[in-house]
């Protein structure tokens, strides 16, 4: 009783202290993303009608972001077992007051763990995520959407932007955080710490350039899409690619796609716009907790091998076939609108097998900001 009246004082003296300081942040966002904003030099959003750009919206990235997790979580993705109230309850009371959760966590391990990048052992790596998905791949996102935005003719786009990365992040958090109840430690770094640094980071010009033009650096999500029965997200996930040229020509790029795995590979151009890539690398498995240290939990991956193959045009993602050892997808074909005709109604099409015998497949089109899936196990 002692303890739980001690934590609620503490969360009291430091929720006020952290809100201010998120308060002084978003207006300070605001500043400098009005001005940036005020430029209509495009780094990351292309206008195109075919591939992975062709269904890249403030939806999909919401969903995709939000559900990524499910990819390697041991339970359903529909809508009655998502967490809404614990999760959000949980992640909510974890970064309105964090110093709490940390300090019981253990500030070394909270810094060596989350923050430096001071060890490659997969129990005490989570800093490899945070600056890969959270800083590079969340950022250029947060970029591209207000690309997207004000593409559109929406006011504030770069706030909406913000808003719109940062409100998927939430979801994906408390997607991730499950049913536990206070405290959630492994969002604390994520939402307020590197989600918010990406931001920051991608509103220079500067750095949206080289990652542009330099790196190649670009979405390839997955085709997210709904079943009605039973109403679940379906084949959500938030991937990233990169290719730096190997030749004056460009025709050869070293490859590097990264989501909740990391493929490395070659890309070759075929001509000036189409390209083929290959790789192989590790993809994540599962979700593996650490000991919890004061009451306060912890997690890492377990990962397995993963192997593709992708054909792009201009970048965008058209088809990528995979096959990994998660249980979650042994096997994905998509194919993004314009493969099979080029007109604006064009459609493509997805498919999944997992396990234990389950077939996914859906339909996306570029005038519906979801796709309709279908989910069918087999036994």
């Amino acid at each position: 009783m002692t303890d739980t009246k001690n934590q609620r004082k503490n969360y009291r003296q430091t929720s006020f202290i952290t809100e201010t300081c998120f308060i002084i942040f978003s207006c300070c966002l605001f500043s400098s993303s009005k001005l940036s904003g005020q430029e209509k030099n495009y780094y990351f959003f292309r206008p195109y009608d075919y591939g992975s750009d062709a269904l890249f919206n403030p939806i999909s990235v919401f969903v995709n972001g939000g559900c990524d997790t499910y990819q390697q979580l041991d339970r359903p993705s529909t809508f009655d077992a998502i967490p809404w109230k614990n999760g959000a309850t949980s992640v909510w009371r974890s970064i309105t007051s964090p110093l709490p959760v940390i300090s019981d966590f253990g500030w070394n391990r909270f810094l060596s763990q989350e923050i430096f990048p001071t060890s490659l052992d997969v129990n005490r790596s989570q800093w490899v995520p945070n600056y890969m998905l959270h800083v590079i791949g969340g950022g250029m996102v947060s970029r591209k959407i207000d690309e997207w935005y004000d593409s559109n003719g929406y006011p504030l786009p770069y706030v909406l932007g913000a808003i719109t990365v940062m409100a998927s992040e939430f979801f994906n958090e408390m997607v991730e955080n499950g049913n536990n109840i206070y405290p959630n430690e492994d969002c604390i770094p994520d939402f307020l710490i590197f989600h918010p640094l990406g931001i920051l980071l991608f509103s220079s010009d500067k750095v949206s350039e080289f990652f542009s033009s330099e790196l190649n650096l670009n979405d390839w999500s997955q085709p997210v899409a709904i079943s009605f029965a039973p109403l679940a997200f379906r084949n959500a996930g938030q991937n990233f690619v990169m290719k730096y040229a190997l030749t004056k020509s460009k025709s050869t790029s070293v490859f590097f796609h990264f989501g909740n795995f990391a493929i490395f590979g070659l890309s070759f151009k075929r001509n000036t716009e189409d390209a083929i890539s290959i790789g192989a690398g590790l993809a994540s498995t599962g979700v593996k907790s650490l000991p919890v240290q004061n009451g306060v939990p912890s997690n890492t991956i377990e990962s397995g091998p993963m192997a593709g193959i992708y054909y792009d045009r201009n970048n965008s993602l058209l088809v990528s076939m995979v096959y990994s050892a998660s249980r979650n997808c042994r096997f994905r074909l998509n194919v993004y609108p314009g493969v099979i005709s080029s007109s604006y109604f064009s459609p493509g099409f997805f498919l999944t097998v997992a396990d234990p015998e389950i077939f996914i497949a859906g339909i996306t089109m570029k005038i519906l900001p979801l796709g309709v899936s279908t989910y069918v196990p087999v036994k």
